[in-house]
């Protein structure tokens, strides 16, 4: 499954959850994934200093995508 999406988006949770609203607009749905989350829920600790978040999205919607963004 992961390797049919690609990473559209790099950077903070605010941001991130800017583009995922502005993808749903157009249609698509994004997918958010959190390294720090989903480290913490699984038991284990990553530095805090990896706050970054991933906005995924199927790669059949990436050329759609690039006329929004």
């Amino acid at each position: 499954m992961t390797k049919d999406y690609i990473v559209l988006f790099r950077g903070s949770s605010i941001e991130a959850g800017r583009v995922l609203f502005d993808l749903e607009e157009i249609g698509i749905n994004g997918i958010l994934r959190d390294q720090q989350t989903s480290a913490a829920r699984s038991g284990f600790a990553i530095p805090a200093s990896a706050d970054e978040v991933h906005v995924l999205i199927h790669q059949d919607e990436h050329d759609k995508a690039k006329t929004t963004f």
